[in-house]
């Protein structure tokens, strides 16, 4: 076990190493974890704090963090502030407002570093021999990892679907009688199982997403939903095949999928 642990925090300094592993991940997560982590006092509602807040959450130095800043000062343009004079005054003010704590900003401090919760969450991603920041980098590991197995699992999803439309397909060609209105029949099944499970037909359905084409539609589909499809598509060919009509197939179809997506 400990093993898989150093494992997983020597596979961790990629954040430490990579500006480009920090920006991609950073840019997909949300920053609630921190607070979970270890509980966080903000000096404002914007969710701003000092130097000397997040050296206290990662038990470490004012120093060590200012020096990850400087060190790193474009990574950290937009999300770092230095107040003096005026504008230090008020601020000290509005907080005095919204805290009790007299000495949470120091009275006496001539100017004042804040940083942003997502410059918090960049600091642990760089900080090395630091227990917190280790830790927040397993979860950011963990979270890459559960996002790569959802997308493989999508994946398989999606190529089952392929396979079982084709054999609704096959199941139309083969059982439903040849008339001048049998081109339908495909559209017509499709749209009868979308209404079911999306409450919509798939023009309607491609206009909600945002896409043109049937198989761009499809890739729009969660893995939820490209298992219901499935499952109806199975459903359908299993009917046909025993030729039940359209109109016995969409009332088992309605029975079985009509509100399934909330």
């Amino acid at each position: 076990m400990k093993k898989m642990e150093n494992q997983k925090s020597n596979k961790g300094l990629i954040y430490t190493e990579s500006k480009t592993a920090r920006d991609e991940t950073i840019d997909t997560v949300e920053y609630d974890f921190l607070d979970k982590m270890k509980a966080i006092v903000y000096l404002t509602d914007d969710m701003v704090l000092s130097l000397d807040q997040v050296a206290n959450y990662y038990e470490s130095t004012k120093k060590s963090v200012d020096t990850i800043i400087t060190r790193n000062k474009e990574e950290f343009l937009d999300e770092v502030i230095v107040l003096r004079g005026q504008e230090l005054i008020d601020f000290k003010e509005k907080v005095s407002l919204l805290h009790d704590e007299g000495d949470i900003i120091s009275a006496k401090a001539p100017s004042l570093t804040l940083v942003t919760k997502r410059a918090l969450l960049r600091v642990g991603m760089i900080m090395t021999n630091n227990a917190m920041a280790t830790r927040i980098r397993n979860y950011l590991l963990n979270l890459e990892e559960d996002a790569k197995l959802d997308r493989k699992q999508w994946a398989i999803q999606r190529e089952v679907g392929i396979i079982e439309r084709k054999r609704m397909t096959s199941a139309i060609s083969k059982y439903v009688p040849n008339t001048k209105h049998k081109q339908f029949a495909y559209p017509n099944y499709t749209n009868m199982l979308y209404k079911a499970i999306f409450g919509c037909d798939a023009k309607t359905l491609r206009e909600q997403r945002k896409v043109k084409t049937n198989d761009a539609l499809r890739d729009s589909f969660t893995k939820n939903e490209l298992s219901l499809v499935e499952e109806g598509e199975t459903i359908i060919t299993a009917l046909i095949s025993l030729g039940l009509t359209y109109k016995q197939t969409e009332e088992y179809i309605n029975k079985k999928f009509t509100k399934q997506i909330s």
